[in-house]
């Protein structure tokens, strides 16, 4: 499926530019409250990434939308010029919680709305059909959507990943994820492949990860494979696989 010129799009977010040279890497926190995840902040900061994730899954009081602003202003507020993708991950795409689909709808827009997050996480394929009109109405409050889909019972096959791609982009979402759990190396050559496939069709930024210690390789030769963004961990890894920020900077600019 064509789709776009084959050349990469690039989106430029305060002083981040994703789609470009090489990739960014981002940190989640993960803090349980607000002391942890200050605690968790200044420990991040040190390895200066290029993005922040905040993962609200970890976060006790992620059904109070009041309490979850507060907590992303602080984010902001210390990190500055740092961009903030804001992501809550559902237990049955690998999060820590459960979430009606009404609560995620209502806490994603009032986020958007409040402009607190420079980039949220929309999980496509688990909101269903009307993820392109909620797609939209979060990009009309001026917020870029990053769309995902996780699979840690296995790899799909190469068309079903790149089908997936695909499709994420064709919701209208400005930057594509897809992560997937590999039982071999030929699950992670897949993954790649699909990268790679997408990337000669699509002109939106992507990010592509194969987890676990066996898909590590994924994490790091986005350059070549066409991921633009890479996770890697702070105080503690939010996925299997995550390399340490300051190891993973240091191999993607040798890969460089």
């Amino acid at each position: 499926k064509k789709q776009g010129s084959g050349r990469m799009n690039t989106i430029k977010i305060k002083n981040v530019e994703i789609g470009k040279g090489i990739p960014k890497i981002c940190i989640p926190l993960t803090g349980k409250n607000r002391e942890e995840i200050i605690e968790e902040m200044e420990i991040v900061k040190k390895s200066n990434p290029d993005l922040i994730e905040w993962r609200v899954d970890f976060f006790e009081e992620s059904d109070n939308p009041e309490r979850v602003c507060e907590m992303l202003g602080t984010i902001n507020d210390s990190f500055k010029q740092i961009p903030v993708l804001f992501t809550f991950r559902t237990k049955e795409e690998g999060g820590e919680k459960s979430i009606m689909s009404e609560d995620y709808v209502k806490l994603l827009k009032e986020v958007s709305e409040r402009r607190l997050a420079d980039i949220v996480d929309v999980q496509v394929f688990w909101y269903g059909e009307k993820s392109e009109d909620f797609i939209k109405e979060l990009k009309e409050t001026g917020a870029v959507v990053l769309a995902s889909s996780h699979h840690f019972e296995g790899t799909p096959s190469v068309r079903e990943m790149s089908d997936a791609l695909y499709t994420m982009e064709n919701r209208g979402a400005d930057i594509v994820k897809l992560a997937v759990m590999p039982q071999s190396g030929k699950d992670v050559c897949a993954l790649l492949e699909a990268t790679m496939e997408r990337k000669e069709h699509s002109n939106k930024p992507m990010i592509t990860m194969s987890m676990g210690q066996s898909g590590m390789l994924s994490r790091i030769c986005g350059e070549l494979t066409g991921s633009c963004v890479t996770f890697a961990s702070g105080k503690q890894a939010s996925a299997p696989g995550q390399i340490k920020a300051d190891e993973l900077k240091k191999v993607l600019g040798d890969i460089h």
